[in-house]
This record gives C-alpha cells, sequence and structure tokens, in this order.
C-alpha cells in the first residue's frame, strides 16, 4: 500500500474516532491532510471505501495477535490476560467500527458476513483452550460443553460492545475507559474458575 493511501486511512481513522461516520466525508479527509479532494477519490472513492480498508487493516491486526499467541495462551492465564488486554487496546483505537457497527454492516454488508464468518472460526479456538485450562486445573471440569459455548458467546459480546455501553453511560475514555472494561471482561470467568484459576487471576492483575 501506498504511503499517501496508508495516510489518508490513519487519517481517516482519527476523523471517525473523534467525530463518527456520518459526520465526515471525503472532503474532509482531504481538508484534514492538506491535499485536494480529487487527489484523494484518486484512492479512494467515497467513504465506505475508506471505511472497509480500515475494517481490513483491523482484522489484519486481529490475525496477527492471534498467530502470535497460541503457544502463549496455552500456557497460562497470565498470557491470555495480556492477549485480552492488547485485543481492547486494538477494540479502542479502531473504536469507532464499533460504535457504529450495525449501520456500517448495513451499507457494507461483506463487513458482517466477514463478523460472522469469524466468529465460527474463534469459537473452536476458545473451545480449546478452556479445555486446556480445564486440564491444567484453572478452569472447572464439571461445566457443561453447552455452557461453555454460551459464555463464549457472552465474551463476544462483551468484547464487541463494550464501547457502546460506554458510550451512553459511563463514558470514560482512554485507559480509565480499558482498565473499567477489562475488570468487567475478567470478572465473567469468576464462576468458572478453580481455586487455583482464580489464584492465578488475582496474581496477574
Amino acid at each position: 500500500m501506498s504511503a499517501t493511501k496508508e495516510k489518508i486511512l490513519d487519517t481517516a481513522l482519527e476523523l471517525f474516532n473523534e467525530q463518527g461516520i456520518n459526520a465526515i466525508t471525503v472532503r474532509h479527509i482531504a481538508q484534514s491532510m492538506g491535499i485536494s479532494h480529487g487527489n484523494l477519490q484518486y484512492h479512494y472513492a467515497n467513504t465506505d471505501l475508506i471505511i472497509q480498508a480500515l475494517y481490513d487493516r483491523l482484522a489484519a491486526r486481529f490475525d496477527e495477535l492471534l498467530q502470535a499467541a497460541p503457544a502463549q495462551l496455552s500456557d497460562e492465564l497470565e498470557a491470555f490476560r495480556k492477549g485480552v488486554e492488547a485485543s481492547y487496546q486494538l477494540i479502542y483505537s479502531f473504536r469507532f467500527i464499533f460504535l457504529y457497527f450495525v449501520e456500517i454492516g448495513r451499507r457494507l454488508p461483506a463487513i458482517t458476513k466477514h463478523y460472522k464468518d469469524n466468529l465460527k472460526k474463534r469459537k473452536p479456538q476458545f473451545m480449546q483452550l478452556f479445555t486446556i485450562m480445564q486440564q491444567k486445573g484453572i478452569f472447572r471440569k464439571d461445566i457443561p460443553e453447552e455452557v461453555l459455548e454460551l459464555f463464549i458467546h457472552q465474551v463476544f459480546i462483551v468484547s464487541d460492545f463494550w464501547l457502546s455501553s460506554n458510550e451512553i453511560t459511563l463514558q470514560l475514555s482512554g485507559k480509565k475507559a480499558l482498565d473499567y472494561y477489562n475488570k468487567i471482561f475478567w470478572n465473567m470467568f469468576y464462576p468458572y474458575l478453580t481455586a487455583k484459576g482464580l489464584k492465578q487471576l488475582q496474581d496477574s492483575q
């Protein structure tokens, strides 16, 4: 990708995060960059194409996180915690996507399809992780598989939509938001952890 296209995406990400997708046009992005409207449209004809490119960038960075993590995530809760923390930081960096996800999905159905396909792919990865944690005595072994599957869905709901809840309730920003919603995430795990798991969780926080 050219340096100009990278700069367009960087500028658009900043503006979308600050003002939302409805307040920002191609002209706003061009003006912020100090280039002509026509020059920007040579690379991206409209904001939908920019949003798609930013979503693709987000998806690629999530894939990088997960590719780097498997060996660590199968170890102990501390490694898992670091992976979750990195994921939440990434979500916050691309927060406009999550705050406007329903509208974006209606405008760009390919994004909705990718998200659904991604959930299907991630589910067995989490099931494998929880199985390893059960074998290590971190997760309880008496949890029915159906309950674990529902828990995974709960994890995705909280992780992908905590920004929307924050927007209409606490309105925290930056580190305060990340710290608070990471705490909410980990509190979901308490009923599923053994005494060993609870100790590891407490030690990692």
